[in-house]
């Protein structure tokens, strides 16, 4: 039931979205998975889905050895604390 959308009136699966969209790539599937789900499963926080769908964005880019990202203007920044932290893993996005 969480991972079901109504457009327009008819009821779409998740499942076969993600499947139609993003056959060849599932971290993005499991992104769009989480993101959808935020906020309708009753055992799951919404922060804690958007925060595994931006965990599974970050393994796209990990994954297509994406070394630097620009966000756009007003975006907000990553408590630097947390980033110096990150920067001394090997699984550092900067």
């Amino acid at each position: 039931k969480h991972y079901d959308i109504v457009v327009n009136g008819h009821k779409i699966q998740v499942a076969d979205l993600i499947e139609a969209r993003f056959a060849e790539d599932a971290h993005l599937s499991q992104a769009l998975k989480y993101l959808l789900r935020a906020g309708h499963k009753t055992d799951s926080s919404y922060i804690k889905d958007v925060g595994k769908c931006l965990w599974w964005c970050a393994r796209a880019l990990m994954f297509h050895k994406v070394t630097h990202i620009e966000l756009p203007s007003g975006a907000p920044i990553v408590n630097p604390r947390a980033r110096a932290k990150a920067k001394r893993g090997s699984r550092t996005i900067e």
